[in-house]
């Protein structure tokens, strides 16, 4: 599990999650989500457009209630595990008084892919 960064745009409801001093070289867009990869392939950001409803559609819980932890949000953690063809993506994020857990799905990268193709 690594530690990541964050910003929330309250205004636009986006979460932008990075790891420190990592460098983007690709992204692969899939709805409402931006994953972003270095050099190597692995993943360095995830931004989440619409993030407390998306967020709350995952977990099954009030958006507003959402909007305010990410507002008051006070660290982030991802914990990315392979799972057969898919990677099993489990965000920790803690807020003033509670910690939410959302797993994100994606298809794994094998492969390389046209999207990384310059990575």
């Amino acid at each position: 599990m690594r530690k990541f960064n964050f910003s929330y745009d309250k205004e636009y409801d986006n979460l932008f999650l990075f790891r420190p001093k990592s460098k983007s070289k690709g992204s692969i867009e899939l709805g409402d989500l931006v994953f972003d990869y270095n050099n190597k392939k692995e993943l360095v950001g995830i931004q989440i457009m619409n993030a407390s409803k998306l967020i709350s559609e995952i977990i099954n819980e009030d958006t507003n209630t959402i909007k305010r932890l990410l507002f008051h949000l006070n660290n982030c953690k991802i914990d990315v595990k392979p799972h057969n063809n898919i990677l099993m993506i489990k965000i920790f994020l803690l807020g003033e008084s509670r910690e939410i857990s959302p797993v994100i799905p994606i298809p794994n990268i094998r492969e390389s892919s046209p999207a990384l193709a310059y990575a």
